[in-house]
């Protein structure tokens, strides 16, 4: 795993361990409450992420391998 990939793999982590620890849990508890509408952002957000994740994640990869070849 080369540097950038490393950087971008840490900053990935630390903004799913916010939208799944912090952010998605206020929003439905808010919902559930009845305070607030439908949480549809942190649905979308949480499962986007990871799939983001993966394809930008690769999209390195791939960059790289084409620069060492």
């Amino acid at each position: 795993m080369s540097k950038k990939e490393k950087k971008w793999n840490r900053f990935f982590i630390i903004l799913m361990v916010f939208i799944y620890v912090i952010y998605a849990p206020i929003t439905i508890y808010e919902w559930l409450a009845g305070s607030g509408g439908f949480p549809l952002t942190a649905i979308v957000v949480g499962t986007a992420l990871p799939l983001a994740r993966k394809n930008f994640l690769n999209r390195i990869r791939a960059h790289e391998e084409k620069d060492t070849a």
